[in-house]
């Protein structure tokens, strides 16, 4: 587990300062002697089908590999996983109807401890958590429940019928029943698990579904579950670093698998893990997840139960940036090496072409010595060379100081030459200002830093709104992230979430809340709202 956004909308703007100017506006845009210069918002990175929730106060700690649930219109979380931190144990809630988003942490005397890629639900007035892993290769099987009136956690005793400890499963509600699907067995195990169980909450009891012979899904973690009518249905998963794409059903009734053949091939999602699936309506929703390593999606789909065919809702966008601005051809290789001619032996070549026998000092390099003592034995072809003898009296001839400067004058040359391909090198790497931003990545992080840093530094607030409507001066200094708020003071419409996978989601009226997730191996704390309607 471990944001990209197109280059084609990054510009700059800047606005200018009139030394003197009859308007009220120019006279308060000239007490500033510096404007940052922020991206524009474009319309066209706007999706109205989504919206990001704004918390007021302290924001969690970002995270992936939690679980939320919902009871009586507030929103609990426990636990995730943070690559710095390790495995959380902290407990929240949020008020889905207050006119502020605002995270409550839960306190009590006695919690079930570090938890994450564990299951969470709500039934009747409690709170149940399930399974996942409490340390490096360490997961359990308990089950904690919470009262949510008396603000207190109850273990209950593990008998014969739980599971072995598992984490990494996938779980959902069916009538009275808590479905859970594949995960990873733990200890002695150490496998992947394709059993799919039922947990009676009246009972205590789990009973294991899947017992008749035939076809039945791999086994798999990572994957998504939700229930339909008499149904429950899973998507993709993995198996080490095999992840899929199958779709399943398992008829509650009849108790068996059910392998669901798509006619059009080229509207299946990408194989995936990590990933989100929900039920609305008769539609599975279908949000994010990984390909593959350093590859979390982005994409929305959805599946009609009646038609039984996938429909892509918003492509993945997570690698557009690299679709679009191709790698630059690399110059700074070294070109192919060309096959040296063969030369002939000195007798049989023309006279024109033949060399003296007897090269110059000057031509000599360190270490020359023995080379000339092989090359005047024997050429490359095995010729002896003609006149031997006056070759070796005329070196025996020459000043050792001589030869000594040579080689030094030989060895500076070396130096100047390396130097300067050493120089040419670097050259190839030198990038202009201006073309840096075409390389920098339009992180959500990074400018909601810059944002801060420049809502730090305003003093005047006050000249961005008048009267809820932006002015000319803070339509400059308004960046993406900072958009005005519409449909209520809780929420920005339009804002989408970034390419993840470890993220929660569930189901809330008419819409699905995710929060959290990771990207390599960064973590969020945003949340964010889709409308199952514009769906």
């Amino acid at each position: 587990m471990y944001s990209n956004r197109s280059q084609s909308y990054r510009k700059n703007y800047s606005l200018k300062l009139y030394p003197g100017s009859p308007t009220e506006s120019h006279r308060e845009e000239s007490e500033y002697k510096y404007l940052p210069l922020i991206t524009r918002v474009s319309q066209e990175q706007l999706d109205p089908k989504w919206q990001e929730c704004k918390i007021d106060g302290k924001n969690l700690l970002p995270r992936s590999s939690s679980a939320i649930t919902i009871q009586n219109n507030h929103l609990y979380l426990y636990g995730g996983y943070q690559y710095a931190l390790g495995i959380m144990q902290d407990f929240y809630k949020l008020n889905l109807n207050a006119q502020t988003f605002v995270w409550q942490k839960i306190k009590c005397n006695y919690e079930p401890g570090p938890r994450c890629r564990h299951s969470i639900c709500s039934f009747q007035d409690n709170i149940y958590i399930f399974g996942g892993q409490v340390a490096d290769l360490i997961s359990t099987n308990e089950i904690f429940i919470h009262d949510v009136k008396q603000q207190q956690w109850t273990k209950l005793e593990v008998n014969k019928t739980y599971p072995l400890p598992m984490d990494n499963h996938c779980a959902t509600l069916y009538k009275d029943q808590w479905i859970i699907f594949g995960g990873f067995y733990s200890g002695n195990q150490c496998k992947h698990s394709n059993d799919l169980f039922s947990y009676k909450f009246q009972d205590n009891k789990w009973v294991k579904l899947n017992n008749k012979k035939g076809m039945e899904p791999a086994p798999r973690d990572g994957s998504s579950i939700t229930s339909y009518n008499n149904s429950v249905y899973i998507f993709g998963g993995k198996n080490g670093d095999l992840r899929y794409n199958d779709l399943w059903q398992f008829d509650m009734l009849k108790l068996e698998w059910n392998f669901i053949a798509i006619n059009n091939l080229n509207t299946i999602p990408m194989s995936r893990s990590g990933h989100s699936l929900i039920c609305y309506q008769n539609n599975l929703i279908l949000f994010g997840g990984i390909h593959d390593v350093t590859w979390e999606l982005d994409d929305l789909h959805s599946f009609n139960l009646d038609l039984k065919e996938w429909k892509t809702i918003n492509f993945d966008t997570s690698r557009r940036q690299e679709l679009e601005l191709r790698s630059p051809p690399k110059t700074n290789r070294n070109p192919p090496r060309q096959r040296k001619p063969k030369r002939l032996p000195i007798l049989l070549r023309p006279l024109s072409l033949r060399k003296s026998p007897c090269p110059s000092p000057k031509k000599l390099r360190p270490g020359s010595q023995s080379q000339y003592s092989s090359y005047s034995i024997k050429n490359q072809n095995n010729y002896a060379s003609p006149d031997l003898s006056q070759c070796q009296s005329n070196l025996n001839n020459q000043n050792n100081t001589t030869i000594q400067t040579t080689l030094n004058n030989v060895q500076e040359r070396k130096r100047w030459e390396q130097q300067k391909q050493k120089t040419a090198m670097l050259k190839l790497f030198e990038v202009e200002n201006r073309e840096i931003m075409n390389f920098q990545d339009d992180c959500n992080v990074a400018e909601k830093l810059k944002t801060s840093i420049i809502l730090i530094g305003n003093p005047k607030q006050d000249l961005k709104l008048k009267k809820g409507i932006l002015t000319e001066f803070g339509q400059q200094i308004i960046s993406k992230f900072l958009l005005p708020l519409t449909g209520g003071q809780n929420t920005i419409n339009g804002k989408k979430p970034c390419a993840r996978d470890g993220h929660a989601v569930v189901v809330f009226n008419d819409s699905m809340i995710l929060f959290g997730g990771d990207r390599h191996t960064m973590s969020f704390n945003d949340l964010y709202l889709l409308n199952l309607n514009q769906v």
